[in-house]
């Protein structure tokens, strides 16, 4: 499940990515850098979830 979140979250930074970088759209730069930064927190959120450490 946590793979598949991060998957999730990767394909969001690439949309985000692609959405600033794209000339057609006025407020793409905007959304997508929103986008980027919620789904950045969001794969930073997935990559600490795995499994507990052994003591």
């Amino acid at each position: 499940m946590i793979k598949i979140l991060n998957l999730i979250a990767l394909a969001g930074i690439a949309f985000g990515i692609g959405t600033i970088l794209q000339p057609w759209w006025d407020g793409g730069f905007r959304t997508g850098f929103f986008a980027t930064i919620i789904f950045t927190v969001f794969h930073i959120v997935t990559s600490h979830m795995g499994k507990p450490e052994a003591e």
